[in-house]
Order: C-alpha cells, then sequence, then structure tokens
C-alpha cells in the first residue's frame, strides 16, 4: 500500500482542510505538521508541510510553515543523540560511572556513586526526575543545577525502577558540555544542526526571537478558554531535557537521518549506523509502569502500531504539544505541533490520519475507562499519600466507595500548587486506574506497584513513591 502512494498524498492543501478542522473541533489555537518519507523501494523522498491558525490568539500572527514550534522533550532525542557521538569518539561508554565524568557531583541524597550513563539515558537512575529549579541565564545554569541535585530524595536506587527523568537529561547535558568545552547549546549547534544544515533549530530567546514563534496558550481550572501562556517557555537551566524551538522541516530533517543510517542530507554523518541501531533496541521492558510503551531504548520510546515498529518521542511545555514519530521500516517522519487547546486529542487526530495515509496503519488508542467509577476495586494498602519533588498525590476512598485522586503540583515545593480532584474509573487490568478532571483533559493512567521493594504509585510515566515514613512516624 504504502508504495504506491500518489503525489496528491502530499500535496499540503490537502492536508491543511484537516488541520482546520482538527483545530476547530479541539479549539487549537495554530497547528504545524508535517511528514517526510522516503520510499523503501526506489529511495525516493517527499515531504509535504501545512499549518492552520494563529501563533498567538492576542497578536492574531498567523502561523506558518517556518514557525519555530517548541519541540519539548523531544530535545531529549538531541541530547541521547550528542552523547552516542561522544561515545563514538571514545570519550564515554555506556557503562561509564557519572562520578568519573561528575567528580564529586552527587544526584541525590543518597547517590553511591553507581549511576552510568546508561541508567540516564534509559530513565533507570532513580534520581528525581522533575526538578525545575531556574539557576538563571548565565552559561553556567546547567552546572548550577547539576549541583543541586544533591538535596533531591531518590525513588529507588540505580537500575532498580524506571521513572522519566528529565533531571538525568540535564546531568547528560553537563556532561557534554565539560567534554565539548562549550555551553550545551553551543554544542547543539555544532554537532546537531551544522551537521543536518538546519537553519532553525534554536534554544535561546535572543535567537528565537527574530523569528515567527508559537506561543503557548493555557487556561484556568474550570474554565474553557484559552489564553497567551503568561510565561512562555521553561528555563535555561534544564535545556538539555527540553527548550529546542524548530521548524517542522528542521524537525523533518532531524528524523530524516535516523532512516538514512544517521547521514544528513548532504551526507555528512550524524551519527554511524552501529549507534542508530543502538539507540532504536530495546534497553528496558517498562512491565509494571505499563507507560506509554512497553519499552524503552536510548532515549526513544520504543512502540509497535499494528505490527509496525514506531520510535518517537513527545513534548510538553507550557501551552505546547509535540508529536515526533519515525517509522523505520515504512520509512516515514511524522511531526505535529499543537500551541493550546485540547492539543492530545487534536494531535491524535492528526498523527493517526498521516500514519493511515502514508504507513497503513492505525497508533493504538488511548486510556479510556472500562466501566463506571463505583466499579474501582483497590486494596486499602495502596490508599495514602505518594510523591516527588513537585507533585503529591493523595489517594482515597469516597463514603459512596469510589476512588479520588487529590492532586497537587509546584514547581517550588515551598509554595504548595492548588489541590485538584479527580474521580477515578476502573481500567481493564486490576491496580490500573484512568481518571481526568474534566472533559477537555486526557484520560491520564494511574498505577500501582511495587518498585525497588516500595510501593509506588505511576502517574503516566512517572513514578512517585509512597510516603509511609511520614504516616508512621504518628
Amino acid at each position: 500500500m504504502t508504495s504506491t502512494l500518489s503525489q496528491n498524498s502530499f500535496d499540503a492543501t490537502r492536508w491543511e482542510q484537516l488541520l482546520v478542522e482538527s483545530a476547530r473541533r479541539h479549539q487549537v489555537p495554530g497547528i504545524v505538521a508535517g511528514v517526510l518519507r522516503i520510499d523503501p523501494d526506489s529511495g525516493v523522498e517527499q515531504r509535504f508541510v501545512a499549518s492552520t491558525g494563529v501563533t498567538n490568539s492576542r497578536t492574531g500572527v498567523e502561523t506558518s510553515r517556518d514557525a519555530l514550534c517548541q519541540i519539548g522533550s523531544v530535545t531529549k532525542l538531541v541530547t541521547s543523540t550528542m552523547i552516542m557521538q561522544l561515545r563514538e569518539e571514545g570519550k564515554l561508554d555506556l557503562d561509564t560511572l557519572i562520578t568519573d565524568l561528575l567528580p564529586d557531583t552527587k544526584l541525590s541524597t543518597q547517590d553511591d556513586g553507581t549511576i552510568t550513563v546508561h541508567h540516564l539515558l534509559t530513565h533507570t537512575s532513580g534520581i528525581n526526575g522533575d526538578v525545575f529549579t531556574d539557576t538563571g541565564r548565565g552559561d553556567d545554569c546547567i552546572e548550577k543545577y547539576v549541583a543541586l541535585l544533591k538535596d533531591a530524595e531518590p525513588l529507588f536506587s540505580p537500575g532498580n525502577g524506571w521513572s522519566y527523568c528529565n533531571s538525568g537529561f540535564v546531568v547528560l547535558g553537563r556532561i557534554i558540555e565539560l567534554l565539548d568545552g562549550r555551553t550545551w547549546d553551543a554544542s547543539v549547534q555544532a554537532r546537531i544542526s551544522a551537521r543536518l544544515d538546519l537553519q532553525h533549530f534554536l534554544t535561546l530567546p535572543e535567537q528565537i526571537m527574530s523569528h515567527r514563534y508559537q506561543h503557548g496558550h493555557t487556561r484556568e481550572p474550570g474554565s474553557t478558554v484559552w489564553s497567551p501562556a503568561a510565561r512562555t517557555a521553561l528555563m535555561r537551566s534544564v535545556g538539555p531535557a527540553g527548550i529546542i524551538n524548530s521548524s517542522v522541516d528542521d524537525m523533518l530533517d532531524f528524523g530524516r537521518s535516523f532512516l538514512r543510517d544517521g547521514r544528513g542530507t548532504g551526507g555528512t554523518a550524524l551519527l554511524s549506523p552501529e549507534s542508530v541501531r543502538l539507540m532504536f533496541e530495546p534497553q528496558v521492558d517498562l512491565g509494571d509502569a505499563d507507560a506509554l510503551s512497553p519499552q524503552w531504548g536510548l532515549g526513544w520510546i520504543l512502540d509497535e502500531w499494528e505490527g509496525h515498529r514506531v520510535v518517537w518521542h513527545g513534548g510538553t511545555t507550557i501551552g505546547n504539544k509535540a508529536w515526533f514519530q519515525v517509522l523505520p521500516e515504512d520509512g516515514v517522519v511524522i511531526v505535529v505541533f499543537c500551541n493550546g487547546g485540547v492539543a492530545n486529542a487534536a494531535g491524535a487526530d492528526i498523527v493517526g490520519a498521516f500514519a493511515r495515509e502514508f504507513a497503513g496503519v492505525s497508533p493504538a488508542p488511548g486510556v479510556t475507562p472500562a466501566g463506571p467509577a463505583t466499579d474501582v476495586v483497590v486494596q486499602d494498602e495502596w490508599l495514602g499519600k505518594y510523591g516527588d519533588f513537585i507533585t503529591t498525590f493523595e489517594i482515597v476512598k469516597t463514603d459512596a466507595g469510589t476512588l479520588e485522586a487529590r492532586l497537587s503540583q509546584s514547581l517550588k515545593p515551598e509554595e504548595p500548587g492548588d489541590e485538584i480532584v479527580v474521580e477515578l474509573f476502573p481500567t481493564e487490568q486490576a491496580n490500573r486506574f484512568t481518571g481526568r478532571p474534566d472533559r477537555l483533559t486526557s484520560w491520564v493512567k494511574l498505577t500501582f506497584a511495587e518498585v525497588d521493594g516500595h510501593p509506588c504509585l505511576y502517574s503516566d510515566i512517572r513514578c512517585l513513591r509512597k510516603q509511609v515514613a511520614a504516616e508512621s512516624a504518628d
């Protein structure tokens, strides 16, 4: 099916109508999306990029093909790629201890020096993943950030669990800085942009402000109106985990290199074929985490759609969402950016339509309830408080016998956030539930599991330890 695509498949005008309808239905201010495909038989490349809506509802500036969009955590693939380049250069290996690269640096209150590069790349280090400390705009901000991790409590011992970890990728960014002798931002330009001839792959506001830019849109709890976010970007100190801005074309070119055995458009090597193969190989079976996909590679999320291999990553920043999928055997790269609204629903619509057209497959559906809230069954041992550096869940049974998750989040632990109450619904599997605060929010999966001998709650991809010590002290 995929080898007989018509030229019409790559007509952006056709797909603009899909984007217009999806933006209208899901209240997304602006969408930019595109597909690149390399024919598996002939090697011929085709692509299109389509856009609709506005970059900012306040200014009314239209979005466009070359608009810069926040790729969020897709940045982690860039950081992973640079680590693999350093491995090829013989400057580190996957089993290199972080203490060998960052002497006298502790990554948690209980860091025993056994954390490796592999642990960080695969989210198995156990260090607290959602530390969002702003250490300023200086070139030393990442160094300062990493120095503060010594005060964060770990979630589990290295290699004995899995939890999505922004902090670990900032540490990898610091390693890149030390081995390259320049800032992480400068390494992105030298190691990625220069090799692939990317013109719109930027990290700093002073670089971005001269381009058309997708501003994120958010809404207050209970509201149905999305407005331009008061703050538009994450702090520079967490850059290696998620601050790159890119055009869709540049993201397609980045993905293209992974379809061409690590080579750019002009034949310049980004990575060796062996490194590409290693990054796509399963490194972790997620098991009880039940998070997004069954396996994780080196930086990449590994999945399968109806028998077709998919390697991918998503990104979420302040009012922005990004999707980046590569289907290696089908020769397809998919990129979608939304700047607000019910973005998860819009992204699912668009990615699904692209996947069906260009690879002949449909992505797996997301989690939904398997019954009413009154059908929830959970053992009392799982009730209680769970948390990490910025998030706290309290799981309680109501007088009606249903289950509630009382959620609070704050980037500053000393300033607790407002509590959101979410009613939980059963799924098809025991100890796995789903809920959402309102109909304009995506369903979240909550899974109870024992990790490294400790009861934990997985909120989608994040592992939260049960706070039993505080309870036993009473």
